[in-house]
């Protein structure tokens, strides 16, 4: 053994001395083994078809979504001072969606579809990927997530498919695609999951501002005219829909997580229109800050709480206050699964459907309580 333990003190220093200690386990691995050496070529290669291929899967479900308004201009004419209405069709935002159906379901973004008035005069304008365009008609958006749902007539049209988010691991690639800054259709960027369980505040241009759960951080660039195209895995199936980034940091987006949106798709190709569930209550998800600043009895859970506003912390004649819920009340089980950073309030209601019973516990001060909640359509 002395000439190869000799032979092997060479070539460690060779190795060191050419290429850093980094390589010494490949040394090792070529002498001691007869399996086939994986080199990081071949991995990157691996990793490249992978998301070539996934992307090719994705890209002709991904469509970019314009939205028009009718705006009258009043026009006098200087020689006789007569004024005249001229109506023309404007531009008043775009964003992204995927198609959820091979008849022509699109989910996008809520903050999408209402860059227009919203009324009998906004127009939705779909574009695939193959460059047709369509009329689409608006079906329904959510209440309760950044959501809508669009039609646009036809048959047979590439669709995507949702993959479970649950259990998702942090580090693994994603890619985001979508129509970015209105003008790049079908962009996409590539990266990884961040972060899970964030709870964010997201605002649009006119300074709606909406509480998300449970989303996905991915450091995928998400590009303004991005939000409404899908996340997906490398699989090319959907894991999230796009919908918000952190413009005072670089690369941190969020996507709603597959399994929160699934509800929506299932009750549009069930039922035609989005139906949720209600509770009727107000809420924060509890965070060590909030421990501290309240002196709570509880490190996690959701405290029912008013809004800055004042508004109620538990809706007056609502299925929380048929339940005796009331506000200062902290969740902290819902049918035996923990509310905590890994499960907002919402994401665990919205997997549930009208008139299903919750077993809830409930901690009230100093005593824990166990409450029985009956869900209720919500009624927009």
């Amino acid at each position: 053994m002395k000439p190869l333990a000799g032979k092997l003190k060479n070539m460690k220093k060779s190795f060191k001395s050419l290429f850093g200690l980094g390589l010494l386990a490949v040394a090792a691995i070529v002498i001691f083994s007869s399996q086939p050496l994986v080199v990081a070529d071949n991995l990157s290669l691996d990793d490249q078809t992978a998301t070539i291929r996934a992307i090719e899967k994705a890209r002709p479900a991904v469509v970019s979504v314009m939205v028009y308004d009718q705006e009258n201009t009043a026009i006098v004419d200087l020689l006789t001072g007569k004024t005249t209405t001229q109506s023309e069709r404007v531009l008043k935002g775009s964003g992204s969606g995927f198609i959820i159906s091979s008849n022509g379901w699109i989910l996008t973004n809520k903050h999408v579809v209402e860059a227009g008035a919203g009324t009998a005069d906004t127009d939705y304008i779909v574009v695939l990927n193959d460059k047709r365009k369509f009329e689409a008609i608006m079906v329904g958006k959510d209440p309760f997530n950044d959501l809508a749902v669009l039609r646009i007539l036809g048959k047979d049209f590439p669709y995507l498919q949702l993959a479970s988010s649950d259990d998702l691991p942090v580090g693994a690639t994603v890619l985001a695609i979508g129509n970015a800054l209105g003008r790049y259709q079908n962009t996409v960027t590539k990266g990884i999951i961040s972060g899970l369980g964030r709870s964010i505040v997201a605002s649009d241009k006119k300074g709606h501002a909406i509480n998300l759960d449970n989303v996905i951080q991915t450091d995928a660039e998400i590009n303004q005219g991005n939000s409404g195209g899908p996340l997906i895995n490398l699989e090319g199936k959907i894991i999230g829909i796009n919908v918000a980034v952190d413009n005072s940091g670089t690369s941190i987006g969020f996507a709603l997580p597959a399994n929160d949106i699934k509800p929506v798709i299932d009750s549009i190709i069930a039922h035609g229109r989005i139906i949720r569930p209600w509770v009727g209550v107000r809420y924060i998800m509890i965070t060590p800050e909030l421990v501290e600043e309240r002196n709570l009895p509880r490190n996690s859970g959701a405290l029912l709480i008013k809004s800055e506003t004042g508004e109620y912390a538990v809706a007056p004649n609502s299925p929380a206050s048929r339940a005796d819920l009331r506000e200062g009340d902290i969740i902290f089980e819902v049918n035996g699964q923990a509310v905590d950073e890994n499960r907002s309030l919402l994401s665990i209601i919205q997997r549930s459907k009208p008139s299903d019973k919750l077993a809830l516990k409930v901690q009230r001060g100093s005593q824990i309580l166990d409450k029985t909640l009956v869900l209720e359509e919500f009624k927009q």
